[in-house]
């Protein structure tokens, strides 16, 4: 019996599984079952990993979604201890020696997470839960007036605005670090962080390691919460246990496929069902902390911003009257920012549903674009080549499209290179708009 087992759901990833599994091969920790559970998949990926690993176990079942094909891996699982890989990303080759070796050392503890590496290819690497924990909720709890992410007085580390503490990587792992060719110092954080969870994502199922007893506590994750189901499972394993994060990356998320194009299945929270996405984590979020707790007022802050988000993918979505649905909640819940009454003034101003889909779509990539622009990843010839071939024959006959296109396209790029603030802000190499 194994002592790992590793759980895989897929479904149309011939394009990306192999690169999963390779990395499930790689691990310098070999005592594992990798349990590949196929939701019905219309490509060719169960021909792609038939006969691939001996150690693999392959279900197949109808279309379940990924939570129910993740929840059928679990139920089939014999190891002591469970972890979670997306067949679209993979894992670097120290991640299951680590956690087990942590696990090993510290009994009474029942899970382990990492940071991970957004890689979105020509490069540019982000690093969760680094880039959350030092800007995006801190600029949030800012913008509240909250002091719930402050950084300890005299610490510069932020990962202690989250946890209670932190030790250094003891001889339980120093030698496998050591092996894998990492000789800067690292640490464990731990701590009971579950209110922190209100401001949003602070670890990763894909990362995390946990004993099967823990599992068999909180139960399997919840399919009524669909596409967030990941946000919600961790809120409740935060409930019930404290939390272990291992402050260096073990996993890669990646946005392309190996060779560098965007995979045939988007992204559930970027891509096609983004908007599903954002209904789910507000879902996620009312469960955890604002069914119970609606007089609080940072949660009902927090709810707002929740909502403005979602108005946004409603407006990406072509779904006019969901965004200004959202966006009136969105000031009832919280305090009211401009970008709210920006939005909604955008969206009233352009009556028809398409017609405000491809503006707004627009105006996010002339950001993006723009922001390229500043940080050298584009030319100017480049983009200007990239415009023009978006503009379809039909609309250069169509002058009040082919102008709302171009006046969106253009307005915010102009914007960022006139912006010295902009401008100086484009070095971050850890922006990740757009």
């Amino acid at each position: 019996m194994p002592l790992v087992s590793i759980v895989m759901p897929t479904y149309n990833r011939a394009d990306t599984i192999e690169r999963a599994i390779g990395s499930v091969q790689a691990q310098t920790f070999t005592d594992w079952e990798l349990i590949v559970v196929d939701d019905g998949s219309t490509d060719d990926t169960v021909a792609r990993i038939a006969g691939l690993e001996p150690r693999m176990r392959l279900i197949r079942q109808e279309n379940r979604g990924f939570v129910g094909a993740r929840n059928t891996g679990l139920s089939a699982s014999t190891g002591r201890y469970l972890a979670f890989l997306d067949s679209d990303d993979e894992w670097l080759a120290h991640h299951l020696e680590l956690a087990v070796a942590f696990l090993e050392a510290f009994p009474d503890e029942q899970f382990v997470v990492s940071e991970l590496a957004e890689d979105f290819g020509q490069g540019r690497i982000v690093n969760h839960y680094r880039i959350e924990t030092s800007e995006w909720y801190p600029a949030i709890a800012r913008q509240l007036q909250s002091p719930g992410l402050d950084r300890r007085p005299g610490s510069d580390d932020d990962y202690l605005r989250v946890y209670d503490s932190r030790e250094p990587i003891g001889d339980w792992g120093s030698e496998i670090l050591k092996r894998a060719g990492i000789d800067e110092e690292k640490f464990v954080y731990s701590g009971d962080i579950y209110e922190k969870l209100r401001w949003g994502f602070l670890l990763a199922v894909n990362s995390l390691v946990i004993r099967k007893t823990a599992i068999e506590i909180v139960g399997l994750q919840n399919p009524t919460y669909n596409l967030a189901a990941d946000y919600h499972y961790m809120g409740l394993l935060c409930r019930n246990f404290r939390a272990n994060f291992l402050g260096l990356p073990t996993y890669v998320k990646h946005e392309l496929t190996s060779s560098g194009e965007l995979p045939a299945s988007s992204h559930i929270a970027t891509g096609t069902t983004s908007f599903i996405f954002g209904q789910d984590m507000l879902r996620s979020f009312d469960n955890l902390f604002w069914n119970e707790r609606k007089d609080d007022p940072e949660l009902s802050a927090l709810r707002g911003i929740h909502l403005f988000g979602l108005a946004q993918a409603a407006v990406r979505h072509g779904e006019r009257d969901a965004a200004l649905r959202y966006l009136k909640e969105a000031r009832r819940s919280g305090k009211g920012h401009y970008r709210m009454f920006a939005l909604e003034g955008f969206v009233r101003c352009l009556p028809h549903a398409a017609l405000t889909r491809m503006v707004y779509t627009n105006l996010n990539k002339g950001t993006y674009a723009g922001k390229q622009l500043l940080r050298g990843e584009l030319s100017p010839l480049f983009l200007l080549r990239k415009m023009l071939g978006q503009v379809s024959l039909r609309s250069l006959y169509n002058n009040r499209a082919l102008l709302f296109f171009l006046i969106s396209y253009l307005y915010p790029v102009v914007s960022l290179l006139l912006s010295d603030e902009l401008v100086a802000a484009s070095a971050a190499a850890s922006d990740l708009s757009g």
